[in-house]
């Protein structure tokens, strides 16, 4: 029986967040405490020599290239040839390759005058002409970006699965996805301490990668991993922002040099500009198929990397092979890529990592094979879905659980319209969603690694309570519940008994906060903990009362040895004052690290099973469309969810319906572009796009639970899949009303496209 799990628990963490008593980055404050601003370039590719010296003059510390010239490049742990990937500096040497980019840092007294003093600064630039479209950077005309590697593109593959058919019909069509951000609540912070005596680096930082973070300084300065800590403190939002090694390695840089703490809290602006973006992608893809049988796909990618290989790149390229094919029987695909560099910041994660430009390339396709053959979208999906699962897809992906047929029946019954008139338009898109597992790495590193796993260490103290260390962290998402409601189920205590810390690589070990992970590894370990201390329980209590194990039964809190019963805080009081009866070893603490399941390596022929589960999205949207203007307008969006077992389903729909706004502010506003001068158009909120209360539907959320057989409790990922689905779904409904195929389909949707789009069509 279970009390929690399941239940719509509130969430733990919201008081402190609600009465203002949350600690975040900016809340940390340090004695003797440096703020460093951020000298960028105002180029987007041009030399440059600094004159400080008007600065200095003043009191002020100025940092150069010249000053980190002892230390390493920023690292790139998931590269097939290191030889191959452009190099990072944490400051730009005397050529900055794109706009915003650091060339020097400002340390002062407060924030606001070291803003200032950033205007004293002398900067002799000599400007050239950037490379701005991935198409001119591979022409045969185009200057290189980093000479030393000779050629603009950086990355490049083929994958190709099964054999491609003999008779076929097709279709092709070009995909433009733009690049866009992730855009947080709170921007990126850090707090470095160097000790100079003791040589340990204290990083506070609300990163989402710790553990990794970690690695990756002690390798940039030299310094032992063990000499290195970062604590998250409380963090608002990352969706793969937080993923941002460059602000850590310079701040943890302005420390070192200068002894003393050193505070940099990123500005809204600098985050527009300069930060991670997301994936920047142009697409041209066929459809094989004859008849109403989805035959494979051929499918060309050319990825705008920026001007450099962000720490993860190019996983969001190779994390979305398995949804090239999706849901849908397919027998072969052929995937080309070409990662190529530019005079623009850095792509990286993003919320999705990779899927939603994926999503939308083959659920549009596959809706312009039921268009093209006069064949009823239902019908041709239906035909073509996966019957059972789990199921072992051409790419090695397994599929765990789910009834593809079963969601799009339930999504679609809830479509209907009363008066559709020409210009209403219905979507629908499915979307497999990832759950832990970075496995699909072993496609291009050469030395198989295995970072997916996650560490706990849990104990019960003598009064009765539980507490739960994670390294991992959250950012908003309810992790402290969902920890809590897992470890009061299996102990059979108050939730309220259970306290929960995170975020410090001093803890166990892990991997972070990404890739809607948590629900998948992270629970597993803290259900596999429990259940450990448990049993832990029972056999320090058949010592004491000399029986044997099985004879302790622990049941909803209720211990029971022989015709004595006792509740779980009475038993650990036992334990703790008659520990004499138990020997040596005693304590009620477990330690457990558990890697994600069902993964492997890739074999000879390229094949991995991409993640640990896959959770079913499948979305429906009912749109109207502004003759006019070409404003669309939202009347309806259904989203039907398998996440497995759902610990809390409000948590659950809170990611669904956070994820679909995102998915939204995608597809129709967000978008960071560029001019010829390689200078960005957007700069503030004023200009860059996201979602209001006005855009946003009130959503119509559907459960279907199939459990994972692949995680303990059934549990899959779902903290992405809200944000994938979007882009296709709204695209689909747009040719609904369009009555045919889009041949170049350009996300986000704007009103000046649409009218496009229509002009065409009339």
């Amino acid at each position: 029986m279970t009390l929690y799990i399941g239940s719509p628990v509130k969430r733990v963490e919201d008081l402190r967040f609600l009465t203002g008593k949350g600690r975040y980055i900016d809340d940390i404050y340090f004695p003797n405490m440096l703020y460093m601003a951020v000298l960028r370039s105002n180029y987007a590719w041009t030399k440059f020599k600094i004159d400080p010296k008007r600065v200095e003059e003043r009191g002020f510390s100025v940092i150069t290239f010249e000053d980190t010239k002892e230390f390493s490049p920023l690292p790139n742990f998931f590269v097939p040839d290191p030889k191959r990937v452009p190099k990072e500096y944490i400051l730009a040497k005397d050529e900055a390759k794109y706009f915003g980019e650091p060339i020097g840092l400002v340390l002062g007294r407060d924030r606001y005058e070291a803003y200032d003093a950033l205007e004293l600064i002398d900067v002799d630039y000599e400007p050239r002409e950037p490379i701005t479209d991935p198409f001119k950077a591979i022409g045969p005309n185009s200057p290189t970006l980093h000479k030393e590697l000779g050629s603009n593109i950086v990355y490049s593959d083929i994958f190709e699965y099964g054999e491609e058919p003999k008779d076929y019909n097709y279709i092709e069509k070009k995909f433009r996805y733009n690049r866009i951000l992730p855009a947080p609540l709170e921007t990126n912070g850090v707090i470095a301490e160097f000790d100079k005596i003791s040589g340990n680096l204290t990083i506070y930082a609300n990163t989402q990668v710790p553990q990794v973070f970690k690695t990756a300084l002690s390798i940039i300065f030299n310094i032992p991993r063990s000499k290195v800590r970062i604590i998250v403190p409380d963090s608002g939002g990352g969706f793969g922002g937080k993923i941002f090694l460059k602000p850590i390695a310079m701040t943890a840089l302005a420390s070192i040099i200068t002894g003393r703490p050193v505070k940099y809290i990123e500005t809204r602006y600098e985050h527009i500009i300069s930060a991670i973006h997301g994936p920047d992608r142009h697409y041209t893809a066929k459809i094989l198929y004859k008849g109403d049988e989805l035959l494979g796909a051929i499918i060309d990618l050319v990825e705008d990397f920026g001007a450099y290989l962000h720490t993860y790149q190019p996983l969001p390229i190779l994390r979305q092979i398995y949804q090239l094919v999706g849901p849908y029987k397919m027998k072969y695909l052929k995937f080309r890529v070409s990662g190529v560099v530019t005079n623009k910041p850095p792509t990286g994660a993003y919320r999705g990592l990779g899927i939603p430009p994926a999503v939308l390339v083959l659920e549009n396709l596959v809706k312009s094979v039921s268009k093209v053959s006069k064949i009823d979208e239902m019908e041709l999906r239906m035909k073509n879905f996966i019957d059972k699962l789990p199921y072992e897809h051409i790419t090695g992906a397994v599929y765990d659980s789910g009834n593809y047929r079963e969601a799009l029946k339930k999504l679609v019954s809830q479509l209907e319209v009363k008066d559709k008139d020409k210009y209403t338009g219905i979507g629908i898109a499915l979307a497999l969603e990832p759950g832990s597992s970075l496995a699909f790495q072993t496609l291009v590193v050469n030395k198989p690694r295995t970072p997916y796993y996650e560490g706990v260490y849990m104990r019960i103290d003598s009064g009765g309570d539980v507490t739960v260390f994670l390294s991992t962290n959250t950012m908003g998402t309810g992790h402290e519940t969902s920890i809590s409601q897992v470890v009061a189920d299996v102990l059979g205590i108050p939730i309220d008994d259970v306290k929960v810390v995170l975020g410090d690589t001093a803890g166990p070990p892990g991997t972070g906060f990404y890739g809607s992970r948590f629900s998948v590894v992270g629970i597993s370990a803290v259900y596999t903990a429990a259940l450990k201390l448990k049993e832990k329980m029972r056999e320090y209590l058949a010592k004491m009362f000399n029986v044997e194990k099985d004879e302790v039964k622990i049941d909803n809190g209720i211990v029971k040895i022989s015709n004595k019963s006792f509740s779980i805080k009475e038993a650990v009081n036992i334990i703790y004052n008659r520990s004499y009866l138990i020997g040596d070893e005693i304590g009620l603490d477990v330690s457990v690290t558990i890697n994600s399941y069902n993964v492997n390596v890739a074999d000879d022929k390229r094949r991995v099973n991409f993640s640990t589960t896959y959770g079913v999205n499948a979305h429906g949207v009912v749109i109207k469309v502004d003759k006019d203007t070409g404003f669309i307008k939202i009347l309806k969006y259904v989203v039907l969810s398998d996440c497995g077992t759902m610990i809390n389903p409000m948590i659950v729909d809170g990611q669904l319906m956070g994820g679909t706004t995102m998915g939204i502010g995608a597809s129709l506003l967000e978008k960071v572009e560029y001019d010829e001068n390689g200078i960005p158009r957007q700069t503030s909120f004023a200009d860059y796009w996201i979602p209001s209360a006005e855009e946003v539907p009130k959503f119509e959320i559907q459960h279907m639970i199939s459990p994972s057989p692949f995680t303990p409790l059934g549990t899959k990922g779902v903290a992405e899949g809200g944000a994938t689905v979007p882009p296709a779904a709204i695209i689909n409904a747009l040719e609904d009303i369009l009555k045919k195929p889009i041949n170049r389909i350009e996300i986000p949707i704007t009103p000046e496209y649409v009218l496009q789009l229509i002009n065409d069509m009339s």
